[in-house]
């Protein structure tokens, strides 16, 4: 069960910069040997703090937060996105092909970014996505982090169950692109393996290979603990 302690929320658009600590610290000895070559100026954390408010004023995904209410600190975070139209009566519609590509259009890199690294995972990503859930209307997990030392008290599961909640409520599909470590968890919640995607960091100077597991799920309505995901 979730520490009753623990509340989540939408993120505010002042809160962008709270968001992103939470996502560099729990990226920190993972996802950022992808994103980054070396520790990000505060240039670059600014422009993704600004990118991230915008994102939230502008209505592109849903932004939430996990609040521990007893200090008031922002210990996680997610990012879930519909992908997919609505008909006029609120019911899903899928988009067309054209429309699906130009969402996939691929990020630019950061200043401290390797740029081949960097879109070589994200053009596997958005691979991934299209050959998997093609035009179909489905709702993505783009980010789910949580502190390191807030591990296990089930804000990770809160804010998980909430996007799958959503993505019932819709009667559509979900879709994560998930670490080995996390995989384990998001069987529990019914999430099917479709295909693994990797990038070995050796080819580029690093000293390991770094794994995700593409899976999706149609319906899930149970606990979970906390995971790390892109």
């Amino acid at each position: 069960m979730p520490d009753p302690n623990l509340v989540i929320s939408p993120l505010l658009p002042d809160e962008a910069a709270l968001y992103q600590a939470v996502r560099h610290e729990t990226f920190r000895p993972t996802v950022n040997k992808i994103l980054y070559t070396r520790e990000p100026s505060q240039k670059t954390i600014d422009s993704i703090v600004e990118n991230t408010r915008n994102d939230i004023i502008n209505k592109n995904g849903f932004y939430m937060k996990c609040v521990d209410k007893t200090t008031g600190i922002v210990i996680a975070g997610a990012k879930w996105r519909y992908m997919g139209l609505l008909n006029a009566d609120g019911t899903p519609a899928p988009r067309s092909l054209e429309d699906v590509k130009k969402d996939l259009v691929l990020l630019e890199p950061y200043e401290e970014s390797d740029p081949v690294i960097f879109n070589t995972i994200f053009t596997l990503f958005a691979a991934n996505k299209l050959e998997i859930m093609g035009t179909r209307p489905y709702f993505s997990l783009y980010t789910l982090v949580t502190l390191p030392d807030h591990h296990r008290r089930g804000a990770g599961g809160m804010l998980l169950q909430w996007g799958c909640e959503k993505a019932d409520e819709l009667g559509v599909e979900a879709f994560v692109e998930a670490s080995l470590m996390g995989q384990p968890l998001y069987a529990r919640y019914g999430f099917e393996p479709v295909k693994e995607a990797s990038i070995d960091l050796r080819e580029y100077g690093g000293d390991e290979e770094l794994k995700f597991v593409v899976s999706s799920l149609t319906c899930l309505m149970c606990d979970c603990d906390d995971i790390n995901v892109l």
